[in-house]
């Protein structure tokens, strides 16, 4: 998978919905939530995020369905799926859709249940989620800035060790922006050059105490 790192800041707006389903399972997409009983992997404590702290959605999802692009996807997707146990609806046209959705909920009595779609323009399926959701105390985080790898040996050695993932203080992004390094065989000074240009102005100099933290997956 390689080294992924992503400035996230906490904010107030609601995260969108189908990224609510990423509380408690680890932190990624373009928006996501936390709340205090699953606060882990920071180093900070819960409180550093204060300002944001609010009553959020936490979703507990009900049943999934995978709504295929095309009658002729549905073996390709049905493969794809399977090792799970999956329902699939086929999509031919947006008024079809809609008649096999409202059947399938007449029939399973999910009418009343909030529902969330994660469709991703590249894949020849849609997620559907059926959920409830309740409210706890947490807050909502969104990405203000990504890089992948073109870090040298000292970040791995100080944040790709132990079970912390999350770091909010100012330093862990400074001392980040020494470790902005060549990776590839074909970087050049120049290359260099603009991917530490590139971090200083997504990551340090947009930090926001509080409410940044850096999330480094590999």
């Amino acid at each position: 998978m390689g080294l992924d790192i992503t400035h996230y800041k906490a904010t107030l707006e609601k995260a969108e919905d189908y990224t609510l389903f990423y509380i408690g399972q680890g932190i990624y997409g373009e928006t996501g939530g936390v709340i205090r009983e699953k606060f882990e992997g920071f180093n900070v404590d819960f409180n550093h995020f204060s300002k944001y702290i609010q009553e959020i959605d936490f979703p507990t999802e009900i049943e999934s369905v995978v709504i295929v692009k095309g009658n002729e996807n549905l073996k390709e997707v049905q493969e794809h799926f399977r090792s799970t146990e999956r329902i699939f609806l086929v999509r031919e046209n947006e008024e079809q859709l809609q008649k096999t959705l409202s059947d399938f909920e007449r029939n399973r009595g999910y009418e009343n249940l909030k529902k969330c779609f994660e469709d991703i323009d590249y894949m020849d399926w849609i997620i559907l989620r059926y959920y409830t959701v309740e409210k706890k105390e947490g807050f909502y985080f969104k990405s203000v800035g990504e890089q992948r790898k073109g870090m040298n040996g000292k970040f791995y050695q100080k944040f790709c060790k132990g079970n912390q993932h999350m770091f909010a203080h100012k330093s862990d992004f400074d001392y980040a922006l020494t470790c902005v390094d060549h990776y590839w065989e074909g970087d050049s000074k120049e290359r260099v050059r603009q991917r530490k240009e590139e971090f200083k102005k997504y990551f340090v100099d947009n930090f926001e105490s509080g409410a940044s933290f850096m999330f480094v997956s590999y």
